[in-house]
């Protein structure tokens, strides 16, 4: 802690300036950095539906597995919404799982959170063009020298260079019901749709079974190649699982319901 600047602290700070993919910041992150490390600790890191799919493959464990070592069930504030995120290690510091002597573990895999850092990401509905648009926010914490160094680069370039547009794509519909849900404002969410949610978000192996072992195909028209497709395919099935909560939970129905179906008792639109 000795070559952290004294002037220093652990406080945190979110600039209420919005950024666009053309904003101007300067930071880098590498062992050199005197507080490498000091920003892997104490952490409330969600986890996207694609980050556990990559962090359960790269650590060749099943879904179940990976849920029950590496995360713990966490409630959005704003939606209300139930999500995975990150376990700390029960040390005084509260380290992430994957910190290492050398850094992060499992870098090559890091969940999306990590790769925006030192950056915020949000989502806003512009109901006058009837279209979602992204923006951008720095967070600056009082340990870290990494923003006062580096070259400076645009917000998009940085983003590019962690590889976070191919891995943000596969999630921008479930970004995008958190949004919706957020934008309804505190109404009772019901316990149907919260678990709904949740297995989609969370777990394709059992929302996979969900759709082939229960009466779901009675209920919803699912053509033939997305039923091959998401037989095989974790991504195809995420895309698919989206899709059918904006269905169930918003109307919006993307997965055709059959004409004649059997009774059931269903989940209430939010």
């Amino acid at each position: 802690m000795s070559e952290i600047h004294k002037a220093k602290g652990f406080e945190k700070i979110v600039e209420p300036i919005r950024l666009t993919p053309q904003s101007k910041i300067t930071f880098q992150c590498y062992p050199g950095v005197p507080c490498f490390k000091l920003c892997c600790s104490d952490l409330y890191l969600p986890l996207t539906p694609y980050d556990i799919l990559r962090l359960r493959d790269f650590l060749k464990l099943t879904t179940d597995e990976f849920l029950l070592l590496y995360t713990e069930p966490f409630i959005l504030p704003k939606s209300g919404l139930p999500i995975a995120r990150l376990k700390m290690r029960d040390d005084e510091e509260k380290t992430c799982p994957f910190l290492g002597e050398g850094g992060c573990t499992v870098y090559e895999v890091r969940p999306l959170a990590c790769r925006y850092y030192p950056l915020g990401f949000g989502l806003f509905r512009n109901r006058d063009e009837r279209r979602n648009e992204e923006f951008y926010y720095l967070v600056k914490e009082g340990f870290c020298q990494g923003l006062e160094s580096g070259e400076v680069m645009t917000v998009e370039e940085y983003r590019k260079s962690q590889g976070i547009p191919g891995l943000e794509e596969p999630v921008l519909e479930w970004a995008e019901i958190i949004m919706k849900k957020e934008s309804l404002g505190p109404i009772e969410v019901p316990e149907k749709s919260l678990e709904l949610f949740f297995m989609v978000s969370t777990n394709p192996e059992r929302f996979r079974s969900f759709v082939f072992e229960t009466r779901f195909l009675e209920i919803f028209e699912v053509d033939e190649k997305t039923l091959e497709e998401i037989k095989k395919d974790d991504l195809k099935l995420l895309q698919f699982g989206f899709k059918w909560l904006k269905t169930v939970l918003f109307g919006e129905n993307l997965v055709k319901k059959r004409k004649e179906s059997p009774s059931i008792k269903k989940a209430k639109p939010f």
